[in-house]
């Protein structure tokens, strides 16, 4: 069987790239990003696992219920922040704890397209069973917004998340501008 040049061309090319895949798997391995040709990823999320949801309703200030793909409705904490407790049978609630808890219902709504994002630094799921969780919708980070915007503060703990360290440069902004609990609460 006779093969025109151009196709030996291309299987030479296809063999190559096989060959190279397998050789930067054996000694660097893909980055963390997917990208075969392109370096690791500095952020240490992005190595997290990414699942997408859609937002049943918001419990608190810091956690939501979401439906995943698989039928699942599981309760997801924000990481990284903590937001001022409602109150709870027997434990009264804290300042701006209603007005945290309507600003996420007005960041996530019912039937909001979320994709949950774990931290490798973090566990799964806490003591409570729910799931932690960063949570982007539409490319923007939840957490974020609600200490941007006062409803919530960047959480201290023994082992910080990776976005920690914006978080709290975030925070130090709403303090400073006296958003949301900065000034009804101090």
């Amino acid at each position: 069987m006779i093969v025109s040049k151009p196709v030996r061309l291309l299987s030479l090319a296809i063999v190559a790239l096989v060959v190279l895949a397998g050789v930067r798997s054996i000694v660097g391995g893909i980055g963390s990003s997917g990208d075969l040709f392109g370096g690791a990823s500095t952020d240490p999320v992005a190595a997290g696992k990414r699942t997408p949801g859609v937002v049943a309703y918001v419990l608190d200030g810091d956690t939501v219920k979401i439906a995943t793909p698989n039928g699942r409705d599981v309760r997801v904490r924000l990481l990284g922040i903590g937001a001022p407790e409602i109150p709870q049978p027997g434990k009264p609630g804290e300042c701006f704890g209603f007005p945290s808890r309507r600003h996420l219902e007005q960041l996530l709504p019912a039937g909001t397209q979320v994709t949950l994002v774990s931290d490798p630094t973090q566990d799964d799921v806490d003591t409570y069973g729910r799931w932690l969780r960063y949570v982007e919708a539409g490319g923007r980070d939840i957490g974020r917004a609600l200490i941007r915007s006062g409803a919530a503060a960047a959480r201290d703990s023994s082992d910080p998340v990776s976005r920690h360290a914006a978080y709290v440069q975030i925070e130090d902004q709403a303090r400073e501008g006296r958003a949301g609990m900065w000034t009804a609460c101090n």
